[in-house]
């Protein structure tokens, strides 16, 4: 799956606020929690304080009550409303609790409590309707009866005051276990959050690090550094434009190169007709000069005679060396048509099948159907065809085959193998083959080959050598743009070599 930079951009963040938003509403959980835990505390610890007094008063009264001599005592049955106005207040303090305090899962039973309460305030209000009639009666076992519901209603109020202290601790003991998972949840959710935070910076950084070398390498192509590339694997926007940062140096590796060859083969080519046209006239005359030699020395087979024919014979060869510079040099221009390579091919061997059949080559021709035409200068191409083919046959001085295949390759174009049987060319000097004046031949210029390509590259195509066994040359050349009816297919050529616009765009308005 694809990701891009901002994908991972985003990604990053939301695993940050995911942590930030985790952090903050578990933060807010048992901070409501905490609050709900301790107002019922605080409720718990107000009833409990109200019912604690109310035990007292009970006590106190269950203490004079069970007096075997007693003193009377008006004061005793305020301890009767006193407890009942503690018992009130606690029932106030549960009232308050559940209006106000929020949920909570392991909330106290206070309506069981406020229950209890009532009951406990009911009897009191019973045991306080019958104190009077205690104190003045004389039976002993209604006094033991009294005295007995009187301890028991202490008892019970004592338990119930018990039963909310337990409840008070066990919400304690909840607020110190909720602390110490907070502690605990704060701890690892910080953690994590460092561990997310460091994760992210370094994925930021592993994603952006290519920028810093691209911005070296582009410092690097623009000093004529080509040679480095940045070998981005990721398949984000990043690593799509260092690969195509990589293929733009290339390109501009493979320019400067034909650029300086081109250079150097214009300066080669100002010396080369330079001196060619110097030479050429004196070569001229000399040449003159001995054909006419040839005939004032007598006899046909003496000494002087084969001298003299000896220098004719080198200075037509130096001729002819001076003239395949001016050709290099002076390429004509180009007359472009739509040709078709295959009969273009078959003609050049239909006229070098003797010149082969001599020299012991055995000549074979694949050619695919179908093929598109070229947009070429037929003499040109037929010169470079010539070219390869005496080429292939002089890496055979003892015969062997010569193959050419013709076929369509993948994107479209038309390729053209021209293939020997020969031993080849050593793996140090495939590189140089095409360099102008570069020949393993004793009597080669070492121009052929440089003037095959540069004709096919004045045709917009390429050629590459092959080395496996023999020698395989392919040239690859564009083809034929469609022409719509009523295009000047000269003025397209012309406009169209400017590289403003190109021909497929002029042949299709």
């Amino acid at each position: 799956m694809r990701i891009g930079v901002s994908g991972k951009i985003f990604g990053a963040y939301t695993a940050l606020a995911a942590v930030f938003i985790g952090s903050n509403v578990l933060t807010l959980v048992y901070m409501h929690r905490t609050r709900a835990r301790v107002e019922a505390s605080q409720a718990l610890f107000d009833v409990q304080s109200e019912m604690d007094a109310a035990w007292r008063k009970l006590n106190d009264l269950n203490n004079f009550s069970s007096r075997t001599v007693r003193r009377p005592d008006p004061t005793r049955p305020l301890l009767f409303a006193q407890s009942d106005e503690r018992l009130e207040a606690a029932l106030t303090a549960i009232a308050l609790y559940a209006n106000d305090a929020p949920a909570l899962p392991s909330a106290p039973n206070f309506r069981e409590f406020q229950g209890q309460i009532e009951v406990l305030r009911a009897e009191l209000a019973t045991a306080k309707a019958g104190f009077g009639a205690f104190e003045a009666s004389s039976d002993e076992n209604e006094r033991r009866t009294y005295v007995s519901d009187l301890t028991s209603l202490t008892y019970r109020l004592d338990k119930l005051k018990r039963l909310i202290r337990r409840e008070s601790r066990r919400i304690a003991a909840e607020l110190r276990a909720d602390e110490d998972a907070a502690r605990s949840l704060a701890t690892l959710l910080g953690f994590g959050g460092v561990v997310v935070a460091v994760g992210v910076a370094l994925s930021m950084l592993r994603t952006l690090r290519p920028l810093r070398v691209l911005r070296q390498q582009a410092r690097d192509v623009a000093g004529g550094q080509y040679e480095r590339r940045l070998a981005v694997a990721s398949r984000d926007e990043i690593g799509e434009l260092s690969r195509e940062f990589d293929a733009m140096a290339t390109a501009l590796q493979e320019r400067e190169r034909r650029l300086i060859q081109s250079e150097r083969l214009a300066t080669i080519g100002r010396m080369a007709s330079q001196i060619a046209h110097e030479v050429r006239n004196p070569l001229a005359s000399i040449g003159l000069n001995a054909e006419l030699l040839v005939d004032e020395v007598p006899g046909k087979d003496s000494e002087a005679r084969r001298l003299v024919t000896a220098i004719a014979k080198e200075v037509d060869r130096l001729s002819e060396i001076t003239e395949s510079y001016l050709r290099f040099v002076r390429l004509p221009q180009s007359k472009k048509e739509r040709e078709d390579l295959g009969a273009l091919v078959a003609s050049v061997m239909a006229f070098s099948r003797a010149e082969l059949e001599r020299s012991g080559v055995r000549v074979t021709l694949q050619m695919q159907d179908d093929l598109p035409e070229v947009w070429a200068d037929e003499s040109q191409l037929r010169q470079a065809l010539l070219n390869l083919v005496r080429n292939a046959m002089e890496a055979m001085p003892g015969g062997g085959t010569l193959a050419l295949r013709l076929a369509r390759t993948d994107a479209g174009e038309v390729a053209l193998t021209v293939a020997d049987s020969g031993p080849g060319i050593p793996a140090e000097m495939v590189n140089k083959v095409f360099d102008p004046f570069f020949t393993t031949k004793e009597k080669g210029t070492g121009l052929g080959l440089a003037l095959v390509q540069q004709i096919v590259t004045e045709h917009g195509g390429r050629i590459d050598v092959n080395v496996n066994g023999g020698t395989s040359f392919i040239v690859t050349l564009p083809p034929a743009p469609v022409q719509a009816e009523g295009v000047n297919a000269p003025l397209v050529e012309a406009l169209s070599a400017t590289n403003d616009v190109s021909a497929d765009r002029l042949r299709h308005v």
